[in-house]
């Protein structure tokens, strides 16, 4: 039998590690950390998500371009809601190329991936298409903005504080029954969104002239545009689902409403003009503005009509209309207005004063893409028709032929599998 020392001898021991290799694996270790949170940082750099832009050092205002030196100097006193106002631009891009993608101009010359659009040779005009997408992205940014006050994302801002400071509970009317609700949970601070859009995009007019002008009172009208769209949603309390007592908060409508809002006040947008005086001043007739055999005699109407209304855009300052500047001509039928005629509350509506090119040729210096190879609607009489699209080129019928899921199933659990399907389909194209 062997002894117990004997046993002792025949396990194996644990060599100590050399200091040298310790050395080594923490060096290894270290390098993949740094190689782990420079790829993180990257990553923050590219991403679309605000969370990602926050939780690191992305927010350079010196490497954002197109920025004024007043916008620097905002994004350096708040990169945070500057990074919220840049998701909003971004937003209001998406949603002009939404709203006009069966037009001619289609806003293809403003993409997402550029933060700031001003370089562009269409908004350094006058056009209809130019106040829209000043007002969308004035819209945009407030909207964004409003909405990351109240997730708690932003410093400076939180909730909407008015809607607790200055209104008491209500009841009555707004339920059933006489249910009883009362201003609660966390609204949509509308009011700083407004504030930092109109800090963040009126200081780039400065010039004083009638681009700026029009410019400022476009900003605003977006501005206006999800104020007048506030929705109210409420939760209900009490037992088993009674609701004997509601909760109400204030948001921002989904910016497809305001989208919809600013593209019905695009089309009946009004053209201006700068007067002697430095006033723009609307006119219902303009030569070239509108079709039809233009009247001097009823421009004159036109203008004396709306001179009580709109000779406050004034020049020196930019403010522009002032909301509820046409309420008060709606009410008593001031400026001229007829017998049962109605005023237009133009703080809410587009300005522009030039005329709209047609769109239908590629010209590279005015920024127009031209609408050659564009999808067009063959049947349709409209604007998205073949007939208005293709400016009377004529048109192609292609085969197209794409791959898309389908027969998908769902397996428990927890994953869906498709199958690829080939689709073909004969569409028109203009040529």
């Amino acid at each position: 039998m062997p002894s117990s020392g004997r046993r002792g001898e025949d396990v194996l021991q644990a060599r100590p590690v050399p200091p040298r290799t310790i050395a080594c694996r923490l060096g290894l270790a270290l390098a993949l950390l740094l190689v782990l949170l420079d790829h993180r940082r990257v990553n923050c750099l590219m991403s679309n998500s605000v969370d990602d832009w926050m939780s690191s050092s992305a927010v350079r205002c010196n490497g954002v371009p197109g920025l004024t030196k007043e916008q620097r100097e905002l994004c350096h006193r708040n990169p945070d809601v500057t990074v919220a106002a840049i998701k909003g631009l971004q937003m209001a891009i998406s949603e002009c190329q939404h709203q006009f993608m069966w037009h001619r101009w289609n806003c293809s010359s403003l993409t997402t991936s550029s933060v700031t659009q001003h370089s562009s040779v269409m908004l350094q005009r006058g056009y209809r298409e130019t106040g829209f997408v000043y007002a969308i992205s004035s819209a945009g940014v407030a909207h964004s903005v409003a909405r990351a006050c109240s997730m708690g994302r932003l410093l400076s801002c939180g909730c909407d504080p008015s809607s607790y400071t200055s209104r008491a509970t209500r009841s009555g009317a707004s339920g059933a029954g006489g249910t009883q609700w009362k201003w609660g949970g966390c609204s949509h601070n509308l009011e700083y969104g407004m504030d930092f859009s109109k800090q963040f995009l009126d200081a780039r007019e400065v010039a004083g002239d009638i681009q700026s002008t029009v410019n400022l009172h476009n900003n605003q009208a977006g501005r206006n545009a999800v104020a007048s769209n506030m929705q109210v949603r409420c939760k209900c309390h009490g037992m088993s689902g009674s609701c004997e007592l509601k909760t109400c908060w204030k948001v921002v409508p989904d910016f497809r409403i305001v989208g919809r809002t600013l593209k019905n006040r695009f089309r009946n947008a009004v053209p201006v003009a700068q007067s002697n005086f430095g006033n723009v001043t609307p006119l219902t007739r303009l030569r070239g503005f509108r079709r039809g055999r233009n009247r001097p005699e009823r421009n004159q109407r036109g203008q004396r009509k709306h001179r009580n209304s709109a000779a406050a855009v004034a020049m020196g300052n930019g403010a522009g209309l002032q909301p509820g500047g046409g309420n008060g001509a709606r009410r008593g039928g001031g400026g001229g207005g007829g017998k049962g005629r109605k005023t237009k509350n133009l703080a809410g509506q587009l300005f522009f004063f030039q005329k709209s090119p047609n769109f239908c040729e590629r010209d590279p210096h005015a920024d127009i893409a031209g609408t050659s190879g564009r999808r067009c609607n063959r049947p349709s009489a409209g604007g998205d028709g073949c007939a208005s699209l293709c400016c009377g080129r004529g048109y192609n019928v292609i085969r197209q032929r794409r791959t898309e899921r389908c027969a998908c199933k769902f397996h428990w659990c927890c994953f869906v599998e498709c199958q690829n399907c080939t689709v073909e389909e004969w569409i028109t194209v203009c040529k």
